[in-house]
């Protein structure tokens, strides 16, 4: 065999021998049907992986590497309606992520940071208006809030610090006016909370 021989030779035998390892692997359900099927590749999950609910329709479709999540994963209800899209690196939430209303809508959205929420999260009614949105830092709320009603109007406005409501918040009637307003502490009441009635503030006791 000469010098050029070897150098063909070798790449196709590395390639033979990564094919031969990986194999197909179905799981069953008592009943018969289908659980699960996918790649196995030296005894771990490898590549797209199907599950099944008992009827026969896809629940999930999950990527591995080395049996860890690893790539996108999306979900499925009973219907086969489209549930989430997530990302997933060695076994980690990570990037953009997408949770949706059983009429396809989004229901939610935000980023992971080593499967924890990250920045900015939004949250959806099905007709599509914005319900509410949250800062995140660390997994935690960390950051303006804001909660809408089904019609749009503001309910809620303050921030959040360490997870804990912290600063100036107000609240606003489903007709969107001022009804109460006040400071948070490390998620407690403090200081002087204002009741606002026909358009006059007066003190609120909140103890």
């Amino acid at each position: 065999m000469n010098a050029f021989t070897k150098i063909l030779f070798i790449p196709l035998l590395v390639f033979h021998i990564q094919f031969v390892q990986a194999q197909v692997e179905k799981l069953y359900y008592d009943s018969g049907g289908v659980r699960a099927e996918g790649s196995i590749q030296e005894g771990q999950k490898s590549g797209e992986w199907k599950f099944y609910y008992p009827n026969g329709v896809v629940q999930a479709i999950e990527n591995y590497e080395k049996n860890q999540l690893h790539g996108s994963v999306i979900s499925f209800n009973f219907e086969g309606d489209l549930q989430s899209k997530e990302n997933w690196i060695n076994g980690s939430l990570e990037d953009s992520a997408f949770y949706y209303h059983s009429n396809k809508t989004v229901k939610r959205k935000g980023v992971y940071l080593n499967s924890q929420y990250e920045g900015n999260w939004r949250t959806y009614y099905p007709s599509e208006i914005l319900k509410k949105t949250l800062e995140y830092k660390n997994g935690l709320p960390y950051g303006a809030w804001l909660y809408y009603s089904e019609k749009g109007i503001l309910l809620q406005k303050g921030f959040y610090k360490g997870g804990k409501e912290s600063g100036s918040w107000e609240f606003y009637s489903k007709k969107g006016k001022l009804t109460f307003k006040g400071t948070y502490e490390n998620g407690k009441k403090t200081g002087n909370w204002i009741e606002i009635k026909n358009g006059k503030e007066k003190p609120y006791d909140y103890n």
